[in-house]
């Protein structure tokens, strides 16, 4: 390619851009989100009440690489944002699992696992990343034994287990 094709191509892309842009699908995407706080912008697209729809999402992340680093994220914290009106592809459904287990994502349409990753903690309950449920069998004297650790310790079990793994992996170190 020489100079005057690489620039016509240029103008070409932007055009397509600046047309999908002004797209409803495009709208109504980044409105939903501008509301939630989570995306910011220049092109004074109003903060938009109710859930988007999956496919307008998907849509619009092909213009804005944004919208597919935000999207598991919010569908992981925060799904009320985003309607499913379709099947959940393949791609994101990978992605999303591996979110709810606190493991790397793989590579979302483009979007390294990081940057998907990077996106969990700022969604919902700020600094909150999803838990996992563990199922234990205990004696009853080990609950009987949780139980009395709760009350004088004025948390719950979860807390409980959760501070008495802390404080065995400190005398390990």
């Amino acid at each position: 390619m020489n100079r005057k094709q690489i620039v016509l191509a240029a103008r070409k892309a932007a055009a397509r851009d600046a047309r999908a842009r002004r797209d409803a699908r495009f709208s109504r995407a980044m409105g939903v989100f501008k509301r939630a706080g989570l995306l910011h912008d220049n092109t004074g697209i109003e903060p938009l009440r109710g859930p988007v729809a999956l496919s307008d999402v998907l849509w619009a992340g092909r213009y804005e690489p944004r919208f597919f680093e935000l999207l598991p994220a919010v569908l992981v914290k925060k799904p009320s944002l985003v309607h499913l009106d379709r099947a959940v592809p393949a791609d994101l459904r990978r992605v999303l699992t591996a979110l709810r287990k606190n493991e790397m994502p793989p590579d979302f349409r483009g979007v390294p696992g990081d940057d998907l990753l990077r996106w969990v903690p700022h969604v919902g309950h700020r600094n909150k990343t999803p838990t996992r449920s563990k199922t234990f069998r205990l004696r009853q004297q080990d609950l009987k034994l949780l139980e009395e650790l709760a009350q004088k310790l004025d948390a719950t079990e979860t807390g409980v287990v959760r501070a008495g793994l802390r404080a065995l992996h400190q005398d390990m170190k």
